[in-house]
């Protein structure tokens, strides 16, 4: 059996208080906010980072992978608040 636990996870939302899914809005900001700076200097996080060229794009990759998961829920937090006509 498959799960998709980004789904999965989503779907609480709308159990979810205002001040809950503003908080989840913050926590995700400062995550994409960690990712950008892993991008822009990515040896201070890995200490390896040019003996491993090898390993660089796909650690990039995944970083910007997590960026655009981080920004969809966002969007999936904003969109629950503003239903309820809440602000985000």
């Amino acid at each position: 059996m498959k799960f998709d636990l980004q789904l999965f996870t989503e779907k609480n939302l709308e159990n979810q208080t205002p001040a809950q899914l503003r908080k989840g809005i913050r926590s995700l900001n400062n995550r994409i906010d960690e990712h950008f700076a892993k991008i822009k200097n990515p040896e201070k996080i890995y200490k390896d980072w040019y003996d491993e060229p090898d390993k660089q794009e796909g650690r990039i990759g995944h970083w910007q992978h997590e960026i655009k998961r981080f920004a969809e829920s966002i969007q999936y937090r904003v969109e629950e608040l503003e239903k309820r006509g809440e602000k985000p």
